[in-house]
């Protein structure tokens, strides 16, 4: 597949669902708008979100303090479905088909306004957007850099070393790796001990620049305090 032309920005996906892509992905675009560069959040699939409910994007643009006009928050969102499971279910029960045709041109119309996009994509990369293309494909359509979001703690060296793998068996290119905290921290100085092994390990075996461990914020829905910390 062809990558779409142009495209300056970062694709953020994850290792699995909740491990707080939404987050990373608010925090980045605020980075980048504070810095002076006109950026879009897009989120091409929204699942479990009605017709007129806030979901993810919304918090995002919240955040950044954007108000776009009715047509390009289609643009940033071109699909969304009631059905909180996976993209292609959630299509199918409403009756709908994804089209990553239809998602690239979205986002190559808001860089006629924007300098950037800070793209989230749903779950992780192999998660399915038909019965015939994932969330890799899409990535690799797009051609933006990739930033992995994973979960600090026990058991994540796993996930991501193989979402890397895949990531990099697809010609993608990984800009980073951000680990996180989606839930209230707990474990005291053992789950210190384990995250930082968990960080020098991604980083030695995974071959990648990993960012520290972004905070858990009650209810926030995004980590303002932690936009400062991508600088």
């Amino acid at each position: 597949m062809n990558k779409a032309a142009a495209l300056k920005g970062f694709f953020v996906t994850g290792t699995d669902t909740g491990v707080g892509k939404t987050a990373l992905a608010a925090s980045l675009a605020l980075l980048m708008i504070e810095s002076g560069i006109r950026t879009a959040p897009v989120k091409p699939v929204q699942a479990g979100v009605s017709a007129g409910q806030p979901g993810d994007l919304e918090h995002c643009l919240k955040l950044c303090g954007l108000q776009p006009s009715p047509a390009e928050l289609r643009l940033m969102n071109p699909y969304r479905f009631p059905l909180p499971a996976s993209p292609h279910l959630a299509a199918e029960q409403a009756g709908a088909r994804i089209s990553l045709s239809r998602i690239v041109t979205a986002c190559q119309k808001l860089c006629k306004n924007y300098q950037a996009l800070v793209v989230e994509g749903a779950g992780g990369l192999l998660v399915p957007l038909t019965r015939r293309t994932t969330t890799l494909e899409l990535a690799r359509r797009l051609g933006l850099p990739l930033i992995i979001v994973a979960r600090a703690g026990l058991g994540t060296l796993n996930h991501t070393l193989l979402t890397l793998r895949a990531a990099r068996e697809a010609g993608l290119e990984v800009a980073a790796v951000a680990l996180n905290h989606p839930e209230p921290e707990s474990g005291g100085r053992t789950a210190k001990v384990i995250e930082k092994d968990n960080r020098e390990v991604l980083a030695a075996l995974g071959k990648v620049e990993v960012w520290e461990a972004l905070p858990y914020i009650e209810g926030a829905g995004v980590r303002v305090e932690a936009t400062r910390r991508l600088a």
